[in-house]
């Protein structure tokens, strides 16, 4: 009895460090998703305010226009 009762506590063992590795994987991308929404809105307040820039500069904004022209979308 006792080799099977010892059998069942280190399945319960090897069991329990399985679902800390699967919490840990867990609280690791729900960690990155957190930061991909911060960047995304980093990532707009850039975009918008390089917008308002070229906005401002028409100069900037024929160069931009002459350069999509010659390059494309890269």
């Amino acid at each position: 009895m006792e080799d099977r009762d010892k059998i069942k506590a280190q399945m319960r063992h090897t069991l329990a460090a399985s679902h800390r590795a699967t919490a840990r994987a867990h609280s690791l991308t729900a960690t990155m998703e957190e930061w991909g929404a911060t960047f995304r809105k980093v990532y707009d307040a850039i975009t918008a305010a390089e917008a308002r820039e070229l906005a401002e500069h028409p100069d900037l904004a024929e160069w931009n226009a002459q350069m999509d022209a010659f390059y494309g979308d890269v």
